[in-house]
């Protein structure tokens, strides 16, 4: 049997209207909408509708501030079973499981195909980038802020920390620990940080200033390490000294993992040989307990010095890879966030002497840019000896 490339046609989920991603328990779905309906049946979770106009209309709310009452109705209503959770395989000859499953399914309802890996002619998954991030580019070609006179009276550093605490609102501080996930699962929480990274960055006058092309270009380049410090300075926030002691990491808004005990089942994407590399990332991930999560406990850092952290880190790892007018609009956001930070200091926290607390601050800053940069080094020895048994439209995108 030939596997071959076919072009995507993009569905629409039935559930929620956003993008959708294949069929999931019987029914097209997007991957946020597959994994509610998934927790919600294993977890035999009871609901309690919001009653309220905005958040009742699921074709209307965002994933994260949906009635979750109303989304399971409504998944129950466009046909989800529990029943239908496995597709039908058709005998196939010794191909992976995974392609073996994929082969009976609609290819125009999926963003990923099953395809004979050029080089080492081996089943491999085919990613295509573009539906992952339609509705990301959406917002960096649409997206405007707030038009208030109350937002337009915030500084540079207020308005970054005014949209990430707006997107960090649906924040569950009891989520579900996870002990299992398959990467497919894992992936669907990207999707949905991509979006966030995005929106966020649109508050930023200096990147909202650049044309279109720009700021997809930074997005896909600084969309993965704001997810990670994102997700260690919230895990801080809402696990407190047991985020350390029990090395918790937060992987949504409703999901948690223990990081010794938390299994990521990448055998789909990951060819043999792959342990090695594996422990790697696992080893660099570790880091981010004590270079982030630890001070941000320890200095009991405020909404507006993590926003600085990450706007740092974001700006000057972009930085590094971009150049002309990019660089320049990074170079005069980082300043005015550093008089803002100064303001800040003195005249909000009515702090004399605030060296020891920027240090730490600029010590966090650095050092995961630094274990990004090990990071990076570890993917392009994985790629480099054919460890992944992925193929994307886009390999930068995923080089990060």
């Amino acid at each position: 049997m030939t596997l071959s490339l076919i072009k995507y046609e993009n569905p629409v989920c039935l559930v929620c209207g956003n993008d959708g991603c294949g069929t999931h328990f019987g029914v097209q779905t997007c991957r946020a909408c597959a994994m509610f309906f998934r927790r919600s049946q294993s977890q035999q979770t009871l609901f309690q509708c919001k009653k309220h106009s905005k958040f009742c209309d699921i074709h209307v709310a965002e994933h994260r501030l949906m009635c979750k009452s109303c989304r399971l109705k409504k998944c129950q209503e466009v046909g989800m079973s529990w029943e239908r959770k496995l597709f039908p395989k058709e005998p196939s000859d010794n191909l992976p499981e995974f392609i073996q499953t994929n082969l009976t399914m609609n290819f125009s309802e999926r963003v990923d195909y099953c395809v004979w890996h050029p080089i080492t002619k081996k089943p491999a998954r085919w990613i295509d980038i573009g539906p992952i991030i339609r509705r990301s580019r959406t917002i960096l070609e649409e997206f405007l802020p707030p038009s208030t006179s109350q937002f337009q009276s915030l500084n540079a550093l207020q308005r970054m920390t005014f949209s990430l605490k707006k997107l960090r609102s649906g924040q569950n501080f009891n989520p579900k620990f996870e002990e299992f996930m398959t990467f497919d699962d894992y992936f669907s929480h990207w999707e949905e940080f991509m979006t966030r990274c995005a929106e966020w960055l649109m508050h930023s006058n200096q990147f909202l200033g650049l044309p279109v092309q720009e700021r997809l270009q930074i997005f896909k380049i600084v969309w993965a390490v704001f997810r990670r410090f994102e997700r260690s300075s919230m895990s801080a926030r809402v696990f407190g000294q047991l985020c350390l002691d029990e090395k918790i990491m937060l992987i949504s808004d409703d999901s948690a993992g223990r990081f010794d005990e938390f299994i990521l089942d990448v055998s789909d994407i990951c060819g043999i040989g792959f342990d090695q590399y594996r422990n790697r990332f696992r080893n660099h991930i570790i880091l981010y307990f004590d270079v982030v999560s630890r001070p941000c406990i320890d200095w009991e850092f405020t909404d507006i010095e993590i926003n600085f952290a990450l706007c740092q880190i974001v700006w000057s790892y972009a930085s590094r890879k971009l150049l002309g007018q990019t660089l320049q609009a990074g170079d005069a956001f980082l300043a005015e966030i550093s008089e803002n930070l100064h303001d800040y200091y003195r005249n909000d926290m009515k702090l004399k002497n605030y060296a020891t607390r920027l240090k730490v601050l600029m010590e966090m800053v650095n050092n995961v840019l630094k274990i990004q940069q090990q990071h990076e080094q570890t993917l392009e020895m994985a790629f480099l000896f054919d460890m992944f048994n992925v193929i994307t439209s886009e390999p930068a995108f995923f080089s990060v």
